[in-house]
């Protein structure tokens, strides 16, 4: 067992609310609000991290700490911001807001002043170009670099945490979209990438110097790797506005990329984000039929739709389209999913690609990790194998961090 790995006994005072899993900011309340009593801290939360009766969990972290400042990611405190927006600064009952996802995206200076421990306390979604992983190293770095402790209090991985696919970031092509070497499904919770990123070295403006920030994770109790989030029995908060489900989380695996391309609407503003593909011209009962087999072994079911978005790519024209509807299972082949479509579709149209703006050829890069991968996403070769790239040596490099069976 690794020191920087709690584990504890029976837990007292009776925080669990009767769910099945037991969350990491119930257990810090229970280890740490006599040790950290007084100590001035800041959150990085927002309103998806909530308790199992619905409360917010800055609510009980109020209750017992003293809390100074909460530092929010992207999409804001309230996660209503669309992607991509900045967060402005705020209040919430006396308590500042402050951004971390607009000019300031690293904790500064200015930040620090009077804080004396960083909490963590984020939903993540279990994928890669989700930013919330990027907010927490860049977090862990700032604190490294001032000798101030992080605390991060784990929540589950909605995806589960047996399957791990896509290429990891080549490292070229680390962004925000995708700061650390992993997957794009990396089957992790947050306090295990915390972990990771720590030992590993790979906190950024940290790598060359070797130094390691002064992490405590708490773990989750009763979560297990083979858990989906409709088996925990947690309630659902959306960390942003597109996500307003698991099967949203879920679903953004498969269509969050074509999303990126601009060619194609996906649903996204609509009241089925990320579970649609389509446009005008898509032949979509034709795919339908070429894909439905395959996908359905992979645990995704499809179906031919008609729909006209009020927003994104051919807003207010009718689209022919492929609805998605992922399953809640843990062995879900989610990203072969998507690389399956992807194939189909440049059969359909081999040109497309050629019709990507350059803004939107660099962000398909960024998120799917690399230059060579989009290159064969864009020839509709080689993506199965071009997608498990790096897979197999992180799968055997995350087990001495893996909190969970």
């Amino acid at each position: 067992m690794m020191w920087w790995a709690i584990f504890l006994g029976p837990v007292v005072g009776g925080l669990s609310y009767g769910a099945d899993v037991q969350l990491g900011v119930e257990r810090f309340v229970e280890l740490y609000r006599d040790s950290l009593r007084g100590r001035r801290l800041a959150i990085v939360t927002h309103a998806a991290a909530r308790l199992p009766d619905g409360r917010l969990s800055v609510e009980l972290l109020r209750e017992h700490f003293r809390i100074v400042a909460i530092w929010a990611p992207e999409h804001g405190f309230w996660a209503a911001l669309p992607a991509g927006t900045p967060v402005p600064d705020d209040s919430i009952a006396g308590i500042p807001v402050l951004s971390l996802y607009g000019p300031r995206r690293y904790p500064t200076e200015e930040l620090f002043q009077g804080v004396d421990a960083v909490v963590v306390e984020l939903q993540d979604i279990g994928i890669r170009p989700y930013t919330y992983v990027s907010t927490l190293v860049a977090v862990m770095a700032a604190c490294a670099e001032r000798g101030v402790p992080v605390y991060v209090l784990d929540r589950p991985n909605p995806l589960g945490g047996t399957v791990v696919e896509g290429a990891v970031v080549d490292t070229g092509w680390r962004s925000f979209v995708g700061m650390l070497p992993i997957p794009y499904r990396h089957g992790c919770t947050l306090g295990e990438l915390a972990l990771m990123a720590n030992e590993e070295g790979w906190l950024p403006s940290l790598r060359q110097d070797g130094r390691r920030c002064s992490l405590t994770v708490v773990p989750l109790r009763g979560w297990r790797r083979t858990m989906v989030w409709e088996e925990t029995g947690l309630p659902w908060f959306p960390p942003s506005p597109n996500i307003p489900t698991p099967t949203a989380a879920r679903a953004a695996i498969i269509t969050g990329i074509f999303g990126e391309m601009g060619l194609w609407n996906i649903g996204v503003g609509g009241p089925t984000p990320f579970q649609l593909l389509g446009a005008p011209q898509l032949p979509a009962e034709s795919l339908v039929e070429q894909l439905r087999d395959t996908l359905r072994q992979l645990g995704v079911r499809v179906g031919a739709t008609r729909f006209v978005p009020s927003s994104g790519p051919h807003a207010r024209r009718e689209c022919r389209g492929i609805f998605f509807v992922p399953e809640p299972r843990h062995d879900g082949r989610l990203f072969e999913a998507f690389t399956l479509v992807a194939a189909a579709l440049m059969r359909y149209d081999p040109e497309l690609c050629q019709r990507l703006s350059p803004k939107a050829w660099d962000m398909v890069q960024k998120v799917v990790g690399g230059s060579a991968f989009a290159q064969a996403l864009c020839h509709g070769e080689g993506l199965s194998q071009r997608g498990q790239w790096g897979v197999r040596e992180f799968r055997m490099k995350r087990q001495r961090y893996l909190l969970y069976r």
